[in-house]
């Protein structure tokens, strides 16, 4: 990695803190500022390389359980921030039909996994409603937020990403 890379990384990393401190203390539309903190992951990816990219998220996640709030840290690590490199692989496979296939399976993994580990070790989560209803609401969920996702990182590539 050159100087660029790094400082573009520490910035991102910096950015990041900045947007999960901020969803700590704004109690309100917790998952629409953990998607914002997400889109940085991919900004990322476009600026430096996917090395640097899990660099940022290794340091972001580590750091991100010091300076927020545990619940936000674990969302963070367990999906928000891993999605988008995931993302970035699936995606180079150029077939919608694997990759939608491949997302939805991997956010099945990740949310199986933030279920184990938040049921586990945070007193937080309760659920209210059947289990397999909030799996369908979360299916449908993931779909929108993937395309929002994609929505942002195209806007970034088209009208920030040549400017800056």
């Amino acid at each position: 990695m050159n100087a660029k890379s790094v400082a573009e990384s520490g910035i991102l990393v910096t950015l990041t803190l900045i947007i999960l401190y901020t969803a700590s203390i704004i109690s309100i539309s917790t998952l629409s500022i953990l998607t914002v903190a997400s889109c940085l992951i991919p900004i990322s990816i476009i600026r430096t390389s996917i090395k640097g990219t899990i660099l940022v998220y290794i340091a972001s996640s580590i750091l991100s359980f010091f300076l927020t709030p545990v619940n936000i840290a674990f969302l963070y690590t367990l999906f928000f921030g891993i999605y988008g490199i995931v993302k970035y692989f699936i995606e180079k496979r150029r077939n919608i039909v694997i990759e939608i296939f491949l997302k939805l399976i991997s956010f099945n993994i990740l949310l199986s996994l933030m279920y184990f580990v938040i049921s586990n070790f945070l007193d937080t989560f309760n659920i209210k409603s059947p289990i397999y209803l909030m799996w369908i609401a979360g299916q449908i969920g993931f779909l929108i937020y993937d395309y929002a996702l994609t929505l942002i990182i195209s806007f970034y590539l088209n009208r920030i990403h040549k400017h800056v």
